[in-house]
């Protein structure tokens, strides 16, 4: 069992409880939001609340507690877990802020390169983070079971979208690109647009393209950045991390340490 706050209240739930997009969810529709800690701070706290409160607004769902008062909430139950290092969850549904935590385990031979398979799946509202993750739940298990990092999510077009847990970047002659519509706004992601030192263009990317290109990166904010050697049976540029997607992995171990200057 699982402790959980619901409303600032103490209860105790199980995983499958807890799943969105899975069966087993124990609440009405809404959002959720993903972050982590390092030595029991926060890391990226605002960009993260910021887009609880607009999804909220556009699927017109009332969150009832402030952005102090849920502040307090994500720092007491953190408090309550004996792990430095924590994966922390906030449910926003009608009536109701639920928020959890489990442990964050990295494995850092994740950041010698990765491999990711595509799947022929998109999101109904790709731009707010809602507990309708089916189709991202089914993907990510599909690459679980492939022994993959992450799903690439494509249309039957072809053309690339999101990871089931990630955004994407790639690398083609020197230019650092993603998509700019149809995808979750990640935070990691808006981070590397906001404040990499490299221009980040937008285009698309087809999977026929992607034995074409030099580097491919998924960012989300539990792993930060995350090279991807190989995608389906193609081998990415030369099988080996990318100079920008390395530099991009530098720029992000600073700005995790900026968070506690």
């Amino acid at each position: 069992m699982i402790d959980v706050l619901i409303n600032n209240v103490w209860t105790k739930m199980t995983q499958d409880e807890l799943q969105v997009g899975s069966d087993g969810f124990a609440f009405e529709a809404g959002l959720y939001e993903t972050m982590r800690t390092m030595d029991f701070k926060l890391i990226f706290l605002r960009p993260h609340l910021n887009r609880l409160f607009s999804s909220a607004l556009k699927i017109g769902l009332i969150i009832q507690y402030s952005f102090i008062e849920i502040t307090d909430m994500l720092e007491k139950v953190i408090d309550n877990f004996p792990a430095p290092n924590q994966r922390i969850r906030i449910l926003a549904v009608p009536d109701k802020l639920i928020v959890y935590t489990s442990h964050l385990n990295l494995d850092p031979i994740i950041y010698k390169g990765v491999s990711a398979i595509t799947v022929e799946a998109q999101r109904n509202m790709p731009e707010v983070k809602t507990t309708n993750y089916h189709t991202c739940l089914s993907a990510a298990k599909k690459a679980t079971v492939a022994n993959c990092f992450d799903a690439i999510l494509c249309d039957k077009d072809g053309n690339v979208f999101e990871g089931s847990k990630s955004n994407v970047f790639w690398v083609k002659t020197g230019k650092l690109t993603t998509r700019k519509k149809d995808v979750l706004p990640g935070t990691t992601r808006q981070m590397i647009i906001d404040k990499s030192p490299i221009t980040v263009h937008y285009g698309k990317l087809k999977i026929s393209d992607v034995a074409g290109i030099d580097e491919l990166l998924l960012t989300n904010s539990g792993s930060g950045v995350v090279p991807i050697l190989k995608v389906d049976k193609n081998t990415i540029g030369d099988g080996t991390v990318g100079r920008i997607t390395r530099e991009l992995m530098d720029n992000y171990t600073g700005w995790l340490r900026d968070e506690f200057i």
